[in-house]
């Protein structure tokens, strides 16, 4: 596996983003996903951020994220594309190429195909002179959109060199969707994948999503044979470590990040 193209989330992480981006540099991350809060952490503002990713060599896999996009209103259409054009400008300060958008889960949104698919290809319009691109990513507890063979579908119909899709074996497997449609996908409309785990049980999905997350291989979810089904595309992008969980940022960065890494040297290792 080319270490070039393994990513690790700051959130996974307690402490402070110099703390966090060195223990991921340390681990041999070659990438972090950044968020708007990391870009903005330090009282002097975002230089510091730009400086520490630029002093440690490391590429930024993705900036998270945009929300509730597709879909809405038109009294909230403005203001939602004023927010991706403020991400855009980050982004372009950054150096980061990929901006991540979550399926909607509003409940004023619309579950009309033909808008979502007009909307996504707007948005692929508006990152055109920014010389970014958008990941589309279909959350499991989505409201319209949850499935990524849906979201392939709809990927396909916007036909926007700027918009691709996220898999995220998180929300495939935590729905049970059969793997094996994603040897399909065409790896260039794969804009990032991300792999996380999850414990047993009847916690709601978003509940495990944002606390409980678990590193690859060590909770229940067939994480081998989502990875089989990618590689067979022929994706060459990033594979980022997106576990949030809330014991883990209690504990030390270093121990995290190593634990994040062989994680996912495991998987390339089955």
């Amino acid at each position: 596996m080319d270490p070039t193209r393994l990513s690790c989330t700051t959130v996974t992480f307690g402490g402070k983003l110099t703390e966090k981006l060195k223990a991921m540099k340390d681990a041999g991350f070659a990438a972090t996903e950044i968020w708007p809060r990391d870009y903005y952490e330090h009282n002097e503002g975002p230089d510091i951020a730009l400086d520490l990713l630029r002093d440690l060599g490391l590429t930024a896999s993705c900036y998270q994220n945009l929300r509730n996009f597709e879909g809405m209103p038109d009294r909230l259409r403005s203001r939602k594309v004023t927010i991706a054009t403020q991400l855009f400008d980050q982004m372009r300060l950054i150096g980061c190429e990929t901006l991540v958008l979550c399926s909607n889960i509003a409940p004023d949104s619309s579950p009309d195909k033909g808008r979502i698919v007009d909307d996504l290809r707007m948005l692929g319009e508006l990152a055109e002179p920014y010389g970014v691109r958008v990941a589309w990513e279909p959350i499991c507890w989505g409201r319209w959109i949850k499935d990524y063979r849906e979201a392939w579908e709809i990927v396909q119909r916007v036909d926007h060199p700027r918009i691709g899709l996220v898999l995220d074996s998180f929300h495939v497997l935590a729905l049970n969707l059969p793997v094996e449609p994603i040897a399909d996908i065409d790896p260039a409309k794969i804009f990032l994948v991300e792999v996380a785990d999850m414990p047993g049980g009847t916690l709601d999905f978003l509940e495990v999503s944002r606390s409980f997350r678990l590193f690859p291989g060590e909770g229940v979810t067939p994480i081998p044979a989502f990875m089989k089904q990618v590689r067979k595309t022929g994706y060459s992008g990033f594979y980022s470590v997106e576990v949030f969980n809330a014991y883990y940022q209690t504990q030390d960065v270093n121990q995290i990040a190593r634990r994040a890494m062989a994680s996912l040297q495991t998987l390339f290792s089955e």
